[in-house]
């Protein structure tokens, strides 16, 4: 009831919730008016009642302040309420009736457990008993109640709510077990995500992931949205570095490469590796002269790099070719083109870009 906000109930019906609890609790209490079942005049009894059901309602409602209080401070304050108005009225009723309403401020304890930290939960358990202390006190010096009785009460009720307090603190550690678990394997899952779009050697974006952008801009190309432009990037002559420094020299090449492809590009586009020394720029939004512009500046970063410290004469050039997504082309469709525009770059001696037909 205090924060089933929390829980996914809707505003509206929570406030049913709330209405109907205190509904049934003002029935209650009249109930025990009516009968003469409690130690304080009618008029005491509506004062101390309208009293603490305006304080929760204003608690209840205090999360409408923004920036005023944080949620842990609210459930604390809601839960001790709730505890405090319960043990105000067991301290009124016959003996018989006490010891049954003393058993609500022990779910409250529990409901503290399951939401807040172990600390705040045990302040409230020791501010509910503080409170019934002091309630009994007063009503033995008022000379309304036998001595005896309420010393075996509150004895009771210190027993019953210290071991409710120590199985709310196992409670406690449990769900703070549980959200730290949970929190590691939502960390776990993001990782695996990650690596399940991303090539493990240059930490660009994979064949697979890339794939399911383009099918996403060509959505929005047929939408008429944005449209898109292709790079289609080979390295050239790659081979000679493997079979000439190795693998690991080969490697390095790449992830160079791959870094030099992020920096030409803006924010907005995607880099990927589609496998080997191939690489794809999906530049969202730019026509064939844009994306010539941006090949051209790849092309230049890439054939002014020292990539190869053993060899620091050697220069490593690129080739691309270039394909603007036609509306109602399919995604296959345009990265031949590109494919074939690269084919030609290739054949016409390397380090240039082609544009597709």
């Amino acid at each position: 009831m205090l924060s089933l906000a929390e829980t996914g109930v809707s505003r509206s019906n929570r406030i049913l919730l709330v209405l109907a609890a205190l509904a049934l609790y003002v029935g209650f209490c009249v109930v025990l008016t009516t009968e003469g079942l409690l130690q304080v005049t009618g008029s005491a009894l509506a004062l101390m009642l309208g009293g603490w059901i305006v304080g929760f309602v204003l608690l209840l409602f205090a999360d409408e302040v923004h920036g005023r209080f944080d949620a842990g401070a609210l459930t604390f304050a809601r839960a001790l309420w709730c505890n405090l108005g319960v043990v105000f009225l067991a301290v009124l009723v016959p003996s018989l009736l006490r010891l049954l309403l003393l058993v609500v401020p022990l779910f409250g304890v529990l409901y503290a457990a399951l939401h807040l930290s172990r600390s705040r939960m045990l302040r409230i358990a020791v501010i509910t008993w503080a409170s019934y202390l002091v309630c009994d006190g007063v009503l033995i010096l008022l000379g309304r109640g036998e001595l005896f009785f309420e010393a075996l009460t509150w004895v009771a009720f210190t027993c019953m709510l210290a071991a409710m307090a120590l199985m709310a603190s196992e409670v406690t550690a449990l769900r703070v077990a549980f959200d730290r678990r949970r929190e590691r394997l939502n960390e776990a899952m993001e990782q695996l995500s990650e690596l399940a779009m991303r090539d493990e050697l240059t930490g660009l974006y994979n064949r697979r992931y890339i794939m399911d952008v383009l099918g996403r801009q060509k959505a929005l190309a047929d939408r008429g949205h944005l449209s898109f432009t292709l790079c289609y990037c080979d390295l050239d002559h790659f081979k000679r570095i493997n079979d000439r420094y190795g693998h690991q020299v080969g490697d390095r090449v790449l992830k160079d490469f791959a870094e030099v492809a992020g920096s030409v590009v803006r924010s907005v586009d995607f880099v990927a590796r589609l496998g080997g020394e191939e690489f794809l720029l999906v530049l969202v939004g730019a026509d064939e002269d844009t994306a010539e512009r941006v090949a051209q500046r790849l092309c230049d970063r890439t054939r002014f790099l020292t990539l190869i410290p053993e060899d620091p004469g050697y220069r490593q050039t690129v080739s691309v070719g270039l394909a603007s997504f036609r509306p109602g082309e399919r995604v296959e469709d345009v990265i031949q083109r590109a494919d074939r525009a690269l084919y030609s770059a290739k054949s016409e001696g390397r380090d240039r870009i082609v544009r597709g037909s």
